[in-house]
């Protein structure tokens, strides 16, 4: 049975479902607000009764309790007061606290009016206003809006690289690094992509994540590698490329390049020693050549040939495109670049030899001397012995082929060595070995007493000449070598005589190419004349002869001018002037072994000198030019000794280089000569 209902809860489920709104108070009241709630009360059971029951309606009662279980209050009794608020009001403030004062005013000075804008400035100004002025929606504010964007994109590129690419420059070890060698790959012996690990120096394949220098940067920690051929730096394995300048120094070494003011600047009368990377001094061009083996002999004529003027200057323009060290591309002549390898190899060696940024002073010839091997077919070894002259007239005629020259094509070769000689030949006629009583009248009246030809071919001293009634051959000939007889020394000598060495002027033994001197070998009867001799002429001294049993050494001394041997006495060329055929000494190789034998100890050496007539001086001072003296250099593997120009002839000589003297020159040394 449900509980029975009351009469307020009755007359609460009677009344509208629309509640009066409810005033929400923030816990603050004031005085008018509690003398309203007290005359709300009052009319609740006074005059407000009244008026509802006048007009007809019941008052509203209270909505009925949540809560079932509590009772309503009894009826005719007012409802409790609220609850007095639990927040306290603070006090309204007695005074408003007064402001701060305002800080002091300095008496400042005027600012300075701002500067007048210059002409570069004012340019600007109106480029930009140009700018502003475009048109929005014109095709070329928008190239210009994207062209600055992909600037700006590649700029933040760039500078976000930056901070990559020097992770690990710091590792490289310049110490370590010889380009010198052959380009093959220390593990695999391959000649092709070749990379050098700038760490260590090793040389390994390809950089590929299979490749052996992948290999290495990831066993060994090496990370950065260079490109042999394009001298383009990577580092592995996460194979980005570096482009920073410190690098600049590792590629000029791996590919010197030069301009023509550097290459005139390497003769200037006031150039200054270059420092290593030990902060050692050495000379340009005055460097040692590593001896590998038995590669002296070769090593004399390499020294020799590249302070012939021409023919360095020619290849030192001949490089490969690289740099030259601040940034600037140098092309690559196509005389070098569509040569043989040999060529290539050697302006390279050229290049290395005269490198004035060397990180050391010396250069391993390796990678020339292997292709030497190749080209030859073994001819010439690096671990036997050979003969300079043999040597020097194979790469001479060699060089002069691979660059494309021929009998009647030049090349820079042809051009500095070869001249032309006139060969004047005759068969010699001997005794007829016959007696006079076995002849008819007529063949004794056509011989002498002695059973020679009458016009026979000696004269009253008994040298060798032409029989006039005999036909002559006349032949010219190119020549690169001028090849000098030496007086044969005397077979018997007392104790006194073995001490003594001879010696023989050069004019005496040049006289060969006078066009008198005959010439008696291999039945024939000779005689030479120069019709042409060229800027550089280069005489080869023949000191080891050959028998059936044995070879030979001539120890002569010959005596020679370091400046001003004149030569117009060889020359048949009316057109050439006395003063043109003016020499000066370029380079001298020299021979020695243990006295009294042929080759054994032997010890090769070239003697050359450095320039005083090149580039201008750095000083404006002309007494420095023509003072200077120019200073001479014994230079054998890697020994380089400075030495006397006045002991020049001391030694053995073997082969020399003389350069022609221009015309000016020569007429001015005449002159000062003749005062």
């Amino acid at each position: 049975m449900p509980p029975r209902k009351t009469r307020a809860a009755a007359a609460a489920a009677a009344a509208p479902t629309e509640e009066a709104p409810v005033k929400a108070t923030n816990g603050v009241a004031d005085a008018d607000g509690k003398k309203r709630e007290a005359g709300q009360l009052e009319e609740e059971d006074g005059p407000a009764a009244k008026r509802s029951r006048i007009d007809g309606k019941a008052a509203p009662q209270p909505p009925a309790p949540a809560n079932n279980e509590v009772p309503p209050p009894p009826e005719g009794e007012a409802p409790p007061p609220p609850p007095p608020p639990t927040e306290d009001v603070p006090p309204p403030p007695d005074a408003e606290e007064p402001p701060p004062p305002p800080p002091p005013v300095e008496d400042l000075a005027p600012p300075p009016p701002p500067p007048e804008a210059t002409e570069e400035q004012r340019l600007q100004a109106e480029a930009d206003q140009e700018k502003d002025d475009e048109e929005i929606g014109g095709a070329d504010y928008w190239e210009r809006i994207a062209r600055e964007e992909q600037e700006a994109a590649e700029k933040k590129e760039k500078g976000k690289k930056k901070g990559t690419t020097d992770l690990y420059l710091d590792t490289i070890n310049r110490s370590l690094l010889d380009f010198d060698f052959e380009k093959l790959c220390s593990v695999s012996l391959s000649n092709i992509n070749i990379y050098a690990c700038l760490v260590c120096g090793k040389y390994y394949q390809g950089r590929g994540p299979n490749s052996f220098a992948y290999y290495h940067a990831i066993n060994d920690g090496h990370r950065v590698f260079m490109n042999l051929e394009s001298s383009d730096v990577y580092v592995l394995p996460d194979n980005y490329k570096v482009n920073d300048p410190s690098l600049f120094d590792i590629k000029y070494l791996l590919l010197p390049t030069y301009a023509d003011q550097q290459i005139r600047q390497l003769d200037a009368p006031d150039l200054s020693p270059s420092l290593d990377l030990h902060a050692q001094p050495y000379l340009p061009g005055c460097v040692g050549l590593n001896n590998i083996g038995a590669n002296d002999y070769m090593n004399v004529v390499i020294q020799a040939l590249a302070h012939v003027r021409p023919l360095r200057n020619f290849f030192l323009r001949g490089g490969p495109p690289g740099s030259d060290g601040a940034g600037k591309t140098i092309a690559q002549s196509p005389a070098i670049q569509n040569t043989s390898e040999l060529v290539r190899r050697f302006a390279a060696l050229v290049r290395k030899i005269w490198n004035p940024r060397a990180f050391k002073a010396q250069v391993s010839p390796h990678e020339f001397l292997q292709e030497v091997v190749n080209a030859s077919k073994g001819r010439f070894s690096i671990t036997k012995q050979g003969d300079p002259v043999e040597f020097l007239g194979w790469l001479l005629n060699r060089l002069h082929t691979d660059m494309g020259g021929s009998r009647k094509k030049r090349s820079i070769i042809s051009d500095c060595f070869q001249g032309e000689i006139r060969i004047e030949s005759q068969k010699v006629f001997v005794r007829s070995g016959i007696e006079l009583d076995d002849l008819d009248e007529e063949a004794k009246d056509k011989l002498d007493s002695d059973g020679r030809k009458e016009g026979g071919q000696e004269d009253e001293l008994g040298n060798a000449k032409f029989n006039i009634d005999r036909e002559v051959q006349v032949t010219r000939s190119p020549f690169f070598l001028l090849t000098i007889d030496l007086p044969t020394p005397p077979v018997f000598q007392d104790s006194i005589e073995k001490n003594i060495i001879p010696q023989v002027p050069i004019g005496q033994v040049l006289a060969k190419y006078d066009g008198i001197s005959f010439q008696e070998a291999r039945g024939q009867i000779k005689r030479f004349k120069c019709v042409k001799l060229p800027p550089f002429v280069v005489l080869h001294f023949r000191r080891f002869t050959k028998n059936n049993f044995v070879e030979e050494r001539n120890p002569t001394i010959v005596n020679f001018p370091v400046k001003g041997l004149v030569m117009d006495d060889y020359i048949d060329d009316p057109a050439m002037k006395p003063l043109s055929a003016t020499y000066d000494l370029v380079s001298n190789i020299t021979h020695e072994a243990i006295a009294g034998t042929v080759r054994e100890g032997s010890v090769w050496r070239s003697q050359v000198h450095t320039y005083s007539d090149g580039g201008r001086p750095s000083s404006s001072s002309k007494a420095l030019q023509s003072t200077r003296d120019e200073e001479w250099f014994s230079i054998q593997d890697l020994l380089v000794e400075k030495i006397d120009r006045q002991l020049l002839f001391l030694g053995e000589t073997y082969v020399q280089i003389w350069a022609k003297r221009p015309t000016s020159a020569a007429a001015a040394s005449t002159s000062t000569t003749s005062k």
